[in-house]
Order: structure tokens, then C-alpha cells, then sequence
């Protein structure tokens, strides 16, 4: 027989108690053993509610009273943040109980793939803000998404109201080191909630979870330029950045400052050392610029060389592909002013041609008088 009997009603558990027998005792005595909550309780009186604000589910209280009298429960992704907050609430923190268990089982889904931890994220939001303030349950599955897939995996996170979202980014404000991603997650939220729906106290307290300190300088100047930020974030963020530049100019100084005293201090073998190293150093650059030049000259001239190699090429081609005959042949050959032109195949192909032949400018007479006297050697002009 149960110890107490417990109806369920949305958001109220009510234990009603009557005589109880020596087994009964028992029975209630494992109750309480598991829950420091309930013992301080019930051995107090014999009706007890749970109600708001002990955010508990009458579903997670069913798995609590299962894992008190059996010693198991049945986690799944969807109910696995539930048994953990309530385990958390009711005082079940042994080394052995329930908020450890639920605890494990926790890290297994969110670790398991970005679905399941989707999944622990959106059961969340209802019991919020207990699942963060709790057990950072919330901060917890948005570090593990962000580290998957990045702050665009954060969809769920926009269905949070302000304060909610205000406990959940203080919560990682606190347990993470480097607050950039923690910028850019509020940005996101400020930008999809639209500014103007959220009131300044609320956009005030969530800008307040970012440490400027453990911003990096482009997202200071990120920041100081973001009119979403709360002005009180932008004055810090402009108040660190100068700090950060003065304390980089002051680590400068104080690095050249040593290197001088190094210098005055220097014996002369670490001096004369420190001058061979330069030397060696400087010819060395000297030398790689010489061969860079070098390089660079043959591979002008390579490329010359190839330039004429090809015009070289095509005009040998043009020369071979044809040629002029100047001798005349009989019997139907090559004549005189023809021109040819030789195929692959062996073969000889005629083209079109025209020869200016020159006129004669003497008569036939003429040549044939001036020929006789030649012959008979006379005078251009008559003797008598």
C-alpha cells in the first residue's frame, strides 16, 4: 500500500495523509530519505501542496515518486530537464540520487547531436527560470548548440520573455570566459525581439551579463557602434577599449625599454655576437635578393628564346608550303615565270600567272644593217 496518496492537478500536487501504520512509516521514511525537501516537510503535517512557484509538473513528480520506490525512471529528451529541475527542487542531491542520475543523463542527450539537445532546449522554456537557476540547464544547451552549429542554431532562445532571457544570459555571463559569442547571442535576441518590444530595464539588465573585459577589441568597436546595446554597455565598452590602448602602449614602452637596457648592458662578445648575426643576416637577404634577379633574367630570356623559336617556326612553314621556277623546260614542263606549288602528296599543282615581257625598241631592218657592218667592219657613215 502507498505511503500517501497524491492527485494531480495542472501545476499543484497534493499529498494527503491519514493514520499511518508502522509500514506505512517505512514507506514514508523512503520519501524522505531521498528528498530533504519532503522531510522537512512531511514530518510536519499531514497535507502538504506543491504549487507555484515550485516549478514541478505532475508528470516529474510521477517519475520522482517511481525512482523513490523502484530505484529507476525513464528519461527521455523530452522530460530528462523536467526530472532534473524537480530532482534539484525537492532536495534529492545524495550521490546516489535522483539529481544525479538525472544529471548523467542530461549530459548524454545534449552531448548526443543537436536534435536532442534542440529537443532539452525547447522543454526548457516552461520551467524557466528554475531549470537555470537550478541546474544552468538552459546556458548549458545553448553552449552546447553554439559549439555544433554556431549562434544560428539558437532559434528557440527568441521564444524566451526578457527576464528570462535575462537570468539565462547572466547565468552564462558567469560561466563562460570568453564573452564574445555572448555579444552576439544578445544582439540576436534584441534584433529578432525588435528593440521597441523590449522595455529599457529589461534590454538594460541583459546587456549588464556582458563583461566588456572579456570582449575582444573588434567586438568593442563592434559594440560601441551597435545602436541595439543599452548605452551603459556602449560607455563601458568605450571606457575598456581606451584602457586596452593605453595598456598596449604602455606594454610597448616598456618593451622597448628593455631592449635598450639590454643593448647598454650588453658585454663585448654578446655585442660583437649580436653584429655577426646581423652581418649574417643581411647577406644572407643580399643574397636571396641576387638570386631572385638571376631568376628572374632567365626567365626573360626563356621566354625570348621561345618567341623567336616560334616566329622562326612559322616562317619556315610559309616557305615550305611553296616555292618559284624560274628555268624553261620543254616538252610541256615548268615555264619560264611559272609558278608551282608542292603538295604532300607528292604532286605538282599549276597556278595563274602573268610575265611582262619588254618591248623591243628597233626594227628588224635596223638590227639586220647594224649586224652586216659589224661583219665587214664599216664606218657608221659612207666614204666616196
Amino acid at each position: 500500500m502507498r505511503v500517501f496518496l497524491y492527485l494531480f492537478f495542472p501545476f499543484t500536487i497534493i499529498f494527503l495523509f491519514s493514520t499511518i501504520s508502522p509500514f506505512q512509516s517505512q514507506g514514508l521514511d523512503r520519501v524522505a530519505s531521498q528528498s530533504s525537501y519532503l522531510k522537512r516537510h512531511l514530518t510536519e503535517t499531514s497535507h502538504l501542496t506543491l504549487s507555484p512557484p515550485l516549478n514541478i509538473t505532475p508528470e516529474a513528480f510521477a517519475a520522482v515518486a517511481e525512482f523513490c520506490y523502484n530505484g529507476k525512471v525513464q528519461m527521455t529528451p523530452g522530460n530528462v530537464a523536467a526530472i532534473r529541475t524537480a530532482a534539484e527542487l525537492l532536495g534529492m542531491t545524495a550521490e546516489d540520487g535522483l539529481s544525479h542520475v538525472a544529471e548523467t543523463r542530461f549530459r548524454e542527450v545534449v552531448g548526443t547531436n543537436k536534435e536532442c539537445a534542440s529537443t532539452v532546449l525547447r522543454s526548457c522554456l516552461a520551467l524557466l527560470p528554475e531549470a537555470e537557476t537550478t541546474a544552468s540547464l538552459v546556458s548549458r544547451c545553448i553552449e552546447a548548440l553554439v559549439y555544433v552549429d554556431g549562434v544560428r542554431s539558437l532559434n528557440d532562445v527568441m521564444e524566451m520573455q526578457p527576464r528570462d532571457f535575462q537570468t539565462v544570459a547572466e547565468s552564462m555571463g558567469r560561466r563562460w570566459e570568453d564573452h564574445d559569442v555572448l555579444y552576439k547571442i544578445v544582439d540576436m535576441y534584441l534584433k529578432e525581439k525588435k528593440i521597441e518590444k523590449v522595455k529599457e530595464e529589461e534590454r538594460s539588465g541583459i546587456c549588464n551579463s556582458i563583461e566588456c573585459s572579456k570582449l575582444s577589441s573588434e567586438t568593442l568597436i563592434e559594440c560601441v557602434q551597435n545602436p541595439r546595446m543599452a548605452l551603459r554597455l556602449v560607455v563601458r565598452a568605450v571606457v575598456v577599449e581606451h584602457l586596452n590602448t593605453r595598456h598596449s602602449m604602455a606594454l610597448a614602452s616598456a618593451q622597448r625599454e628593455r631592449r635598450q637596457r639590454r643593448r647598454r648592458s650588453m658585454t663585448l662578445g654578446e655585442f660583437l655576437h649580436r653584429d655577426a648575426a646581423l652581418s649574417e643576416r643581411a647577406k644572407l637577404r643580399t643574397t636571396m635578393d641576387c638570386t631572385n634577379g638571376r631568376i628572374g633574367r632567365v626567365e626573360e630570356e626563356v621566354r625570348c628564346m621561345k618567341r623567336v623559336l616560334r616566329e622562326c617556326e612559322e616562317k619556315e612553314a610559309l616557305r615550305s608550303e611553296s616555292f618559284h621556277f624560274v628555268a624553261v623546260e620543254k616538252g610541256g614542263g615548268v615555264k619560264k615565270g611559272e609558278r608551282w606549288s608542292a603538295s604532300f602528296d607528292g604532286g605538282m599543282r599549276r597556278s595563274s600567272f602573268s610575265v611582262d615581257v619588254p618591248k623591243m625598241s628597233a626594227t628588224f631592218g635596223q638590227r639586220f644593217m647594224s649586224g652586216l657592218k659589224n661583219a665587214f667592219r664599216m664606218p657608221n657613215s659612207a666614204t666616196t
